[in-house]
């Protein structure tokens, strides 16, 4: 039946288009393009004011719109979109305040039929959104049925099947959440939160005495840490503003106070120093950061099976007061992992403008509590003990390890620390050239291990305060291994990466992996030029400052210096890496061709920066990857 009605409503509508007597044939294609929104449409030749009154079964809630004034603020020329419910339907005693829910179903636009998708907000009188949900093939606003649409000449008449309740917005839930439970919560996100100025929506009312414009002024509330611009400024997400539909997580002090002590405490055994007020700011901003997210999210998207969900990202607005000027900078969104930081999926808030779920989990991610860990051979070198230096690095092939200063000249950038680029070079020793020459290349895989090269050392970190190094104690999970070399070295490089056992009895217990085989330095040598190599495209997760020290503004910073773009980054990715378990790694570097190309006694090279015939390692980095969690 609904088939055969809406055909011949068609039939009816091309005639009426042909007689000019309603609407243009534009109107009706618009009417009918989304004709399966409702069972039931009509067409009504007056303004919708005129409908509402005319309609029998509308006279209760005609009744409220009298008695608040709506009707009255509804002119023939204007375009509106009144959702309404029949006598058999509304229940007045459902409602707090008849005024509000009089504005809650009236917006000043007219929203066809074809512009009622899953997740379109229809824009109220009383400032709030009323949003479209699919609900299988049909669609709802809120949780009710539309059941019928009427197109009068202003706008659009659309019947549901039941009162809506007025939800409160995400921002009037947080603002209202109780303080025993969730005083931190409120104050992390509120910390950043400011009432200004709007000049551009304030009326101008007069000039007072000295001159100066008077306004009937506009405030406004933002959020400097979270709202979010494009790179030309455009607004593109806030908390304030119910056009945006959006997901809160909310955690409770409890939860809170755990996650920053826990992230805290993993400082000084990741890393190796205490905490300090930055990073319990960190920590404070990344909770803000992490518990919302600009889009409705339902439980399966919640649910711990859930994919990682990407957090409210894009520009944030950063404004220089002193010197009144004002940047959009891109930033690294925060990552929600369902399956760590649990939801309760029973208790949850329906919003005017999205979603909000309690937790029952709350965690700092791995990857926030560790930047990078990044070591230079140079200084490990220099401060280890000949015993230190046979414990920790184990060389085959290779022969005679030292420092040579100043591969490179230093990089000196206002206010941060030089830059030194010493190298630990080594040389094959004179068997392994020896057999090269007999043997190289080979198949076999004795003769190949009589001229290939290796070093095997473990990861070890210089604690600058101290002047010593210590064995890096990692959490388990992904990791970008980086690391960098002299350039345009004239051999070939084996990189591997393994856990380093924990079993002195089973020292090979976890496997090598292989991340670079035979790698030819000439040729992509300058990738791995010493630490400068991730200026160039590489793949990392992020799109802003990734690839450079905690904190560091490069945009600002090459306002000194245009090589700021290269100062102490984290090398070039050699590859992503797995610690299968908490503790210290190995890596070994291998070069199965450099015996056969070395040349003693050099004039003017021997062991110097300029012999690139030598091994020249420069540093290692690992930074987590989001999925390490």
């Amino acid at each position: 039946m609904k088939k055969l009605f809406i055909d011949n409503m068609k039939k009816t509508a091309g005639l009426m288009c042909s007689l000019a007597l309603l609407a243009s044939c534009s109107d009706w294609d618009d009417h009918f393009s989304e004709a399966n929104v409702v069972a039931d449409m009509e067409v009504y030749g007056g303004d919708v004011v005129s409908y509402l009154r005319s309609t029998p079964e509308l006279s209760e809630i005609v009744s409220l719109y009298e008695n608040n004034g709506v009707l009255s603020a509804t002119s023939e020329d204007g375009s509106y979109t009144f959702i309404v419910t029949d006598n058999n339907v509304f229940d007045e005693t459902q409602l707090n305040s008849a005024a509000a829910y009089a504005k809650y179903t009236v917006a000043d636009a007219a929203i066809a039929p074809s512009m009622l998708t899953d997740g379109y907000g229809i824009n109220t009188r009383l400032g709030k959104s009323l949003w479209v949900n699919k609900d299988g093939s049909n669609l709802k606003l809120d949780e009710y049925n539309i059941t019928k649409a009427v197109k009068t000449d202003n706008g659009y008449v659309y019947y549901v099947d039941g009162t809506f309740p007025i939800r409160s917005s995400i921002y009037e839930l947080l603002v209202n959440l109780p303080d025993d439970r969730y005083s931190m919560f409120k104050e992390i996100v509120r910390t950043y939160e400011e009432e200004w100025f709007d000049r551009e929506n304030s009326t101008i009312v007069g000039v007072n005495a000295q001159g100066q414009t008077v306004y009937d002024s506009v405030f406004v509330k933002r959020n400097t840490l979270l709202d979010r611009y494009t790179e030309k400024g455009v607004k593109t997400w806030d908390m304030f503003d119910e056009q945006y539909n959006s997901t809160m997580f909310i955690p409770n002090n409890t939860q809170v106070e755990r996650a920053i002590n826990t992230a805290c405490d993993n400082i000084k055994l990741w890393l190796n120093r205490e905490p300090t007020s930055a990073d319990t700011l960190k920590f404070k901003q990344w909770i803000a950061k992490a518990c919302f997210v600009n889009k409705r999210l339902d439980l399966s998207q919640v649910s711990k099976e859930a994919e990682m969900i990407t957090c409210v990202g894009d520009c944030q607005k950063i404004e220089d007061k002193v010197n009144d000027v004002v940047e959009y900078k891109s930033v690294e969104p925060a990552y929600w992992n369902p399956a760590i930081n649990s939801l309760n999926n029973v208790s949850v808030e329906e919003l005017s403008n999205g979603v909000a779920y309690y937790t029952t989990n709350l965690k700092i991610p791995n990857h926030i509590v560790i930047y990078r860990v990044k070591s230079r051979f140079y200084e490990l070198w220099n401060s280890m003990t000949e015993g230190q230096r046979a414990e920790h690095f184990t060389w085959k092939n290779w022969q005679n390890p030292y420092i040579v200063q100043d591969a490179q000249g230093q990089f000196d950038l206002v206010e941060h620390p030089t830059i030194y680029y010493h190298v630990l070079t080594a040389e094959p020793t004179k068997e392994a050239v020896a057999a090269a020459m007999k043997y190289y290349p080979s198949t076999s895989a004795s003769e190949a291990d009589q001229y290939t090269c290796s070093v095997v050392y473990d990861g070890l970190s210089f604690d600058e305060n101290e002047g010593n190094v210590y064995e890096v104690n990692l959490p388990a999970g992904e990791y970008y291994l980086r690391m960098g070399f002299k350039h345009s070295l004239t051999y070939s490089l084996t990189i591997e990466f393994r856990t380093k056992s924990d079993d002195p009895s089973n020292p090979n217990k976890y496997p090598w992996v292989t991340l670079k085989k035979d790698m030819v330095m000439y040729a992509t040598g300058s990738n791995f030029h010493f630490d400068r190599g991730a200026a160039s495209e590489v793949p990392h997760y992020g799109d802003a400052g990734i690839s450079y020290p905690e904190g560091f503004d490069v945009d600002y910073w090459q306002q000194f210096d245009e090589k700021a773009i290269a100062y102490d980054t984290d090398g070039y990715t050699v590859g992503i890496v797995n610690l299968a378990k908490a503790g210290n790694f190995e890596i070994r570097i291998s070069s199965s061709d450099q015996a056969s190309l070395y040349k003693y006694n050099i004039p003017d090279l021997v062991r110097t920066k300029n012999n690139v015939q030598q091994l020249m390692m420069y540093h290692w980095c690992l930074r987590p990857t989001k999925n390490n969690y």
